[in-house]
C-alpha cells in the first residue's frame, strides 16, 4: 500500500485584513478566523476545515468550496453569490436559510446531500423555520432524483441506471409521487386536508351513482358527515361507512404524524 501525507496547513487565531482575489488557499485548515465587510473573489477554498471561524457581513463571490467542512462557526449576513458547495458538510453552524435559495449545486443529488447536511446543522443552532424549509426541499430534490434517474434521457443517468436499476428508480418514484400527493411526503398538512378532500368527492360520486334517489347535495353531505363520523340521513350502505371511517382514521394518522413530525425537531 501506497500513500502520501495529506497533513493541512493549520492557520490559527488570525483576522483578514483585507479581502482575496484570485487566490488559491485549498486544503488549509482555518481556525478561529474571522473576517468582516470583506469581499472574496475567485478563491478556492476546496477541501477546507473551517474550525470556530467568524466571518460577519462578508462577500463570497464565485468561490470554490468543494469538499470544505464547516463546523461551529458564524457566517451572519454574509452573502455567497455563484459559489461551488458540492460536498460540503456543515455542524453547529450560524448561517442564514436564503443559503437554501441561492446556492445548491445544480445537480439534484448533491444538492439533496447538501441540503440534508444543512437541515441537521439549523436543528443544531435551533433554527426550526429552516428545518422545516430544508425538509421541504430535500423531499422536492428526491423526487427530482428519482425521476431522472428513471426517466431522464441526458447520457449520465443512462451510463450510471440501467435496466434493473432504472426500473427500481421507477418504482421508487411512483411511491414518492403517490405519497407526495397523499400527504407531501410527511410535510405537508395542505395535501392531507386535499386528499381527504378528494375521497370525500369520489365517494360522494360512487354514492349518487350507485343508489337511485339521492341528490348530489345529500350524496355529499351524506358522505361528509359519515367521514366525520356523524349520521346523517342514515341511508348509505354500510360498505361505504366502513370505507369513510377507515379514511377518517388514515388521514387523522397522516396528519398527527406530521405534527409530531414537526414538534419533534424542536
Amino acid at each position: 500500500m501506497q500513500l502520501r501525507d495529506n497533513k493541512k496547513e493549520r492557520i490559527e487565531d488570525k483576522a483578514f485584513v483585507a479581502g482575496l482575489n484570485n487566490t488559491d488557499v485549498s486544503g488549509k485548515e482555518w481556525v478561529r478566523v474571522c473576517a468582516v465587510n470583506l469581499v472574496f473573489t475567485k478563491v478556492d477554498f476546496s477541501k477546507c476545515v473551517f474550525t470556530s471561524c467568524y466571518f460577519r457581513n462578508c462577500r463570497f463571490i464565485r468561490c470554490d468550496f468543494t469538499g470544505a467542512s464547516v463546523k461551529d462557526s458564524t457566517f451572519r449576513g454574509t452573502q455567497f453569490e455563484e459559489c461551488n458547495f458540492r460536498y460540503t458538510t456543515w455542524e453547529k453552524t450560524l448561517l442564514d436559510d436564503r443559503f437554501l435559495d441561492t446556492c445548491l449545486p445544480s445537480e439534484e443529488n448533491l444538492a439533496r446531500d447538501l441540503v440534508r447536511s444543512l437541515r441537521t446543522n439549523f436543528a443544531q443552532i435551533g433554527n426550526y423555520v429552516a428545518v422545516n424549509k430544508a425538509a421541504s426541499i430535500e423531499v422536492k430534490l428526491t423526487g427530482q432524483h428519482l425521476y431522472n434517474a428513471a426517466y431522464s434521457r441526458q447520457s449520465y443517468y443512462r451510463a450510471k441506471y440501467k435496466q434493473q436499476a432504472r426500473f427500481s428508480h421507477a418504482l421508487q418514484h411512483l411511491r414518492w409521487k403517490f405519497l407526495d400527493l397523499l400527504w407531501g411526503n410527511g410535510e405537508s398538512i395542505f395535501r392531507v386536508l386535499v386528499a381527504g378532500l378528494v375521497v370525500i368527492i369520489v365517494a360522494a360520486i360512487f354514492y349518487m351513482l350507485s343508489t337511485a334517489g339521492v341528490s348530489c347535495t345529500d350524496a355529499f353531505a351524506e358522505t361528509f358527515a359519515h367521514f366525520w363520523g356523524v349520521k346523517y340521513l342514515e341511508s348509505m350502505p354500510v360498505t361505504y361507512v366502513v370505507l369513510l371511517t377507515v379514511s377518517r382514521y388514515i388521514f387523522l394518522g397522516l396528519f398527527l404524524a406530521i405534527l409530531v413530525k414537526r414538534l419533534s425537531r424542536r
